[in-house]
C-alpha cells in the first residue's frame, strides 16, 4: 500500500480561488510518483478532489477508482431508492454525484 499525503492548505487555496488546474498539477505529480512506485491502481481519498479524476486518470497509466462509482455500488447494492450525500460546498457544486 503506498500512500501520499498533501499539504491541504496548498489544496484548499487552489479551490477557493478557483484553481482547477493548479490542483490538477499537484494531483497528477503525485499520482505518478505513486505509479512509478509500483502502484498498481489508485484512489482519490476525498470527493472534492474527484473532479479533477479525469484529468489524473489520463496522466497515469494504472486504474484510478472513482469515489462517485463505488458509492453508486453501494447505494445500489444496499437498496437504498433516495440516498442523501453529506458533503463540503465544494462537493455538492460539482457534477460527478
Amino acid at each position: 500500500l503506498l500512500l501520499w499525503s498533501f499539504d491541504f492548505a496548498e489544496i484548499a487555496e487552489r479551490q477557493h480561488a478557483g484553481d482547477w488546474d493548479g490542483a490538477g498539477v499537484l494531483l497528477v505529480e503525485a499520482a505518478r510518483k505513486l505509479e512509478a512506485g509500483g502502484a498498481e491502481g489508485l484512489m482519490i481519498c476525498t470527493n472534492t478532489m474527484h473532479k479533477l479524476a479525469d484529468t489524473v486518470q489520463a496522466a497515469i497509466s494504472i486504474p484510478l477508482l472513482h469515489i462517485a462509482d463505488a458509492t453508486g455500488h453501494a447505494v445500489v447494492a444496499a437498496g437504498v431508492k433516495r440516498p442523501a450525500l453529506l458533503a463540503t460546498r465544494f462537493t455538492m457544486e460539482q457534477d460527478f454525484y
